[in-house]
């Protein structure tokens, strides 16, 4: 491709992917329900939000719930679901007659794993959705409706809303991919690529972080509502700000470095890229711009061994504490630090370089739910009070997809404490990099019965693209 032509994404709607996705998704929801001690439950897609004394308001995304069962292009406000274990699982579709917007048409080729039926009114719909379950259960205590606590037209009296021992083991299931989930996120790790390529290329003709970040949306093919996330564009020192969220209009006058966090959405799963660059010759003194690039080199090094240090059965807190005894050994070996790498360590110095955690589980969120629950009872295993950030503290398991992200940052606001009472700072070289912001590289992979299957890197190499990562 030369970057003009539109990509032809892997089919993903087979009937063998399909039935394995639907007949994987019903099992664990009729098993949930059942252990749960419910009869059945509503899953409601969610409403339309109006923005304050106004008339229009946000996208709307439906309940991540919801979206497991109905891709997002058909995931409507006001929809809903019916499952009942041992029957078919039940859409209610909403679809107004209106001139004002598009009518949404429903996903009649689901027809095979659902029972679908369409409405034109909400009221409508509603009360179907009443009679339909008073015919599945005579007791309406043991329904569980899944869904925003806003919606009070729908909610039946004595129905549970969202409860825990039901919302734990779905949190906790989803986090094992159906070859359906995983052929999405494929899809969504290419949809990645193609814009990390054109952003790449953007930085590197002097584009500032607005065209970056306009280039990535056209490569892509997507438009902001549809990103997984908002960009995350950071030029020259913005890159210290972990979740950036502004893009300059104008270059600046020395342009350093780039670091693009962005990804793509597919069928509503996502993928979560970041990447980081530095300009072939910067305005920056020679010494910084000579350090910042070798980092760059040893933290793509520093990447690589974690990234083959998943496997299932294995312990992010353990992988955690490896980023940060290599990032010692990069500190010192850089001269960041003038101590030794164990002292580093041992006296959490390289916390203040990276306050962020190695990596959190994707799907259908791109935080997505259940990291630190070890059990499908709800049980929560905390992350380590020195590593408070750290998302995903459950054990490792097979087609889990999970990011793999350490970063290396030059933030003011954590290195200040440390300026007038700790000798092992090497303010001079510290305060020249500042000026690059930092480095994160992020790779989602998805974790095999041995090894991995890095998504992000396979489908750089399927778009032909080699210049983001060795």
């Amino acid at each position: 491709m030369d970057g003009t032509e539109r990509y032809s994404y892997l089919p993903i709607d087979t009937p063998e992917l399909l039935q394995e996705h639907y007949t994987e998704i019903q099992k664990t929801w009729w098993q949930t329900v059942t252990d749960a001690k419910f009869d059945l439950v509503v899953v409601h897609a969610g409403q339309a939000q109006l923005f304050f004394e106004d008339d229009h308001g946000p996208t709307f995304k439906a309940n991540p719930h919801f979206l497991q069962w109905i891709p997002p292009e058909y995931a409507v406000a006001e929809s809903c679901l019916v499952i009942c274990p041992g029957k078919t699982t039940r859409l209610l579709f909403f679809q107004p007659s209106d001139y004002w917007h598009a009518v949404p048409m429903p996903p009649d080729h689901l027809s095979g794993h659902l029972e679908i039926r369409t409405f034109t009114t909400v009221a409508d719909l509603h009360q179907h959705c009443t009679e339909q379950v008073e015919q599945l259960t005579k007791a309406p205590e043991r329904v569980a409706f899944v869904g925003e606590p806003s919606c009070k037209t729908l909610l039946g009296k004595d129905w549970q809303q969202n409860p825990s021992s039901l919302i734990h083991r779905l949190n906790f299931a989803r986090a094992a991919k159906t070859n359906y989930e995983l052929a999405a996120m494929r899809n969504a790790s290419i949809m990645g690529a193609l814009g990390h390529r054109a952003a790449a290329n953007c930085f590197s003709e002097g584009g500032s972080e607005f065209d970056v970040h306009m280039a990535f949306l056209d490569a892509s093919e997507q438009n902001e509502p549809e990103l997984p996330y908002g960009n995350i564009v950071a030029q020259n020192h913005h890159a210290a700000f972990l979740h950036y969220q502004f893009q300059d209009r104008h270059t600046p006058t020395e342009l350093n470095s780039l670091l693009i966090d962005a990804g793509g959405s597919y069928r509503g799963y996502a993928s979560d890229i970041t990447r980081t660059y530095v300009t072939a010759q910067s305005n920056a003194a020679h010494e910084a711009h000579a350090a910042f690039t070798s980092l760059l080199a040893e933290m793509r090094n520093h990447q690589d061994r974690l990234v083959n240090a998943v496997a299932p059965g294995g312990s992010y807190v353990e992988l955690q504490q490896l980023m940060h005894e290599q990032l010692a050994e990069i500190l010192t070996t850089h001269h960041i630090l003038k101590c030794s790498a164990q002292e580093a360590f041992a006296h959490g110095l390289t916390e203040a370089f990276c306050p962020h955690g190695l990596g959190h589980l994707l799907g259908l969120q791109v935080h997505d739910v259940g990291g630190q629950q070890i059990a499908e009872s709800g049980e929560l295993r905390p992350p380590p009070e020195n590593y408070p950030a750290l998302r995903f503290t459950r054990p490792i398991s097979e087609n889990m997809v999970l990011t793999v992200e350490p970063g290396l940052y030059f933030i003011p606001v954590l290195l200040e404490p440390y300026r007038n009472n700790h000798a092992s700072f090497n303010w001079h070289l510290i305060d020249a990099l500042c000026p690059f912001g930092g480095i994160r590289i992020e790779d989602n992979v998805r974790v095999l019965p041995t090894g991995i299957e890095n998504l992000t890197r396979d489908a750089f190499t399927t778009i032909g693209y080699t210049g983001a990562h060795p």
